[in-house]
């Protein structure tokens, strides 16, 4: 291994600034496949134990597959090991559930998520997507995220949780200062703490509506449901709602974000797009596979076990890097290059195994309608500056992009 790779510190978020280091994780999954990283003290941390490096396709499938051996819970999914009390809380989430507890909570939701029940969703969808375009003006420089690439989200998003459509965006400052927690732009800890203080006040006044008068939206389904007899607890609701906010904002943001980022950059991909809008469904899992907006989640060794010939300790923590295994060479041709007719849909960015998104229908359905009636009223639309990063180790977020929309088509 040489010292390119090995003197990256992986888990802090200044090793993103510029977008993924591919060089590195290309390096990594030639030599080192599996590799031990350091968590040294940084800006706003106090250091950590360090953890296994996954980095290539197969190591992440198997790793994503046994939850009985790589486990959610015993340390929950973010990199960053937690306080006791932090990780007492964050253990209530169904996304740090391991089976069979998470299989009862996964099945609360999973029937308000098949491709069926999205499709019936269409209608509503459809009219967000062309409420956003509409209000955009020809010739006007915007900047994407504000005004297109979070709107649509949070606008499906309230609908999804019954939550009016003037409070949308109450869910997406909820989420920047939760995911932004390493990002200064969004306050640090205090703001942090705070977003969830704010959210769970809104989560429990939402229950209680929906409990004393139900609706047809998602959150009606959950705060009602039982599991082995009993409704969720407080807690274990607030960290539903949490999970909900965040998951139904976070990928579709950034894969929106990351489509126009991306097309531009490849001028020749853009225009066989043009010419032939039939390929946008392949054109969106490409930049799913290319842009992948997770970087990575964690788990915890429950035992001594061996992975790509190392020998992982029971509690060590195992992190795996979506955004390299959706460019490991040994699953994709040329996997740096950019092609919208690929359309794998074997990438990662939704993750694998147990944890698998259940929204991925609903996302990839919000992007195609989006952008049909975006690229068919804007078709000569400009990236005009470069991305404004979020400051992460985890989601492959962009703040802000910077977009002359051109002249409008009637």
């Amino acid at each position: 291994m040489t010292q390119s790779a090995l003197n990256l510190d992986l888990g802090n978020p200044d090793a993103y600034a510029e977008g993924i280091p591919h060089g590195v994780f290309d390096q990594l999954r030639r030599e080192e496949p599996v590799v031990w990283v350091d968590e040294p003290a940084g800006e706003g941390f106090d250091g950590g134990p360090g953890f296994w490096a996954v980095t290539r396709y197969d190591d992440v499938m198997t790793v994503s597959k046994n939850p009985q051996i790589f486990s959610s819970q015993r340390g929950a999914s973010f990199l960053r090991t937690q306080r006791p009390q932090d990780l007492a809380a964050l253990q209530q989430m169904m996304l740090n559930f391991d089976p069979p507890e998470h299989s009862k909570m996964r099945a609360i939701v999973s029937k308000a998520f098949t491709p069926k029940m999205v499709q019936k969703m269409f209608d509503d969808v459809a009219a967000h997507a062309h409420t956003i375009v509409d209000g955009l003006e020809s010739g006007a420089d915007i900047d994407l995220v504000a005004s297109v690439s979070a709107e649509m989200p949070l606008r499906v998003l309230a609908d999804v949780l019954g939550v009016p459509s003037e409070d949308r965006h109450l869910l997406y400052d909820w989420t920047n200062r939760m995911v932004g927690l390493d990002d200064p732009s969004y306050g640090g800890r205090a703001a942090f703490v705070s977003a969830f203080v704010e959210m769970f006040t809104f989560a429990a006044d939402k229950t209680h509506a929906k409990r004393e008068q139900p609706g047809s939206d998602v959150w009606s389904v959950i705060v009602n449901a039982e599991v082995d007899g009993e409704q969720l607890s407080t807690e274990e609701l607030n960290r539903f709602f949490q999970l909900l906010v965040i998951a139904g904002n976070e990928t579709t943001r950034n894969l929106l974000t990351g489509f126009f980022l991306t097309l531009s950059e490849h001028p020749d991909e853009r225009a066989k797009l043009q010419q032939n809008m039939a390929l946008l469904p392949k054109a969106i899992e490409e930049v799913l596979r290319y842009h992948s907006p997770v970087i990575q989640f964690r788990r915890t060794a429950t035992q001594d076990t061996e992975l790509a010939g190392k020998m992982i300790r029971e509690g060590d923590k195992v992190v795996i890097y979506y955004v390299s295994a959706n460019r490991d060479e040994n699953h994709f041709e040329d996997p740096h290059a950019f092609r919208i007719e690929r359309g794998s849909p074997n990438h990662l960015a939704f993750g694998a195994g147990t944890h698998f998104c259940l929204g991925n229908s609903l996302a990839r359905m919000e992007a195609k309608v989006l952008l049909e009636a975006f690229l068919t009223r804007f078709p000569d639309w400009t990236v005009t500056g470069g991305p404004d990063r979020f400051r992460s180790n985890f989601i492959n977020g962009i703040k802000a992009l910077p977009v002359n929309l051109g002249k409008a088509t009637s």
